[in-house]
This record gives C-alpha cells, sequence and structure tokens, in this order.
C-alpha cells in the first residue's frame, strides 16, 4: 500500500513539474530558404508540443502559413533565446539567404490551452 501511494504522489509531482514556463521561437524555411523566417520568443510551457507550438506560430505568424519547413526551438531563458536569434540571423545572412525577423503580433490571441491525451 505505501509503494502505491508513493507512486502516486511521485506522479504527481512529475505532472507538476512539467508546467514550467520556457521561451522559443520558431524559424521557417531554414533548409533551403529562398527567404529565411525567425519568430521573436514567446512565453509558453513544458506542456505544449512540437505540433501545438506549429499551430500556435502559423496562427499568429501569416507569413508561415504556408511555410512546410518550421521547427521550433525552446529556451529556459530569454537570453538564452535572443542569443539563439542573433545567431541564427548571422548563420543564414553568410549563405547568402535573405532573413526576415519577424515582429510580435499587434493583437495576440490566447493560445489554445494544451490537452491532455
Amino acid at each position: 500500500m505505501r509503494t502505491l501511494i508513493t507512486s502516486i504522489f511521485l506522479a504527481i509531482g512529475l505532472v507538476g513539474s512539467a508546467q514550467n514556463v520556457i521561451w522559443s521561437h520558431a524559424i521557417g524555411n531554414w533548409r533551403n530558404g529562398p527567404t529565411v523566417y525567425i519568430t521573436p520568443l514567446i512565453e509558453t510551457t513544458e506542456a505544449f508540443t512540437t505540433a501545438q507550438l506549429i499551430a500556435r506560430y502559423k496562427a499568429e505568424y501569416p507569413e508561415l502559413k504556408n511555410v512546410t519547413d518550421l521547427d521550433v526551438l525552446r529556451f529556459g531563458s530569454t537570453e538564452e533565446g535572443e542569443e539563439s536569434r542573433k545567431t541564427l540571423k548571422a548563420k543564414y545572412g553568410m549563405r547568402k539567404l535573405e532573413v526576415v525577423m519577424l515582429e510580435p503580433p499587434k493583437e495576440r490571441p490566447v493560445p489554445p490551452v494544451p490537452t491532455r491525451p
């Protein structure tokens, strides 16, 4: 009985800790261009899946709607995320690809709440 109760409390603790705040940005057309899109950082949690974040980015940034090569990067701090954006801009600029640093939308829609399977 103690083992069962301990397992339940451990599972509850792990689920609760998976809700940490993280930062994310997306990069579109990063393999072949011709225009590479880099989004600003957004605040999210570890509970959001890559598919959920891609759907959010495509909903918030019309430039990404037809992009098929979209990747999501996650960071523990805004400093790490901003450094990634700067590094990626320089990297793709050196490859002679046009880089568009997208701006945050003026009206941000309410992000969807992740659902459990």
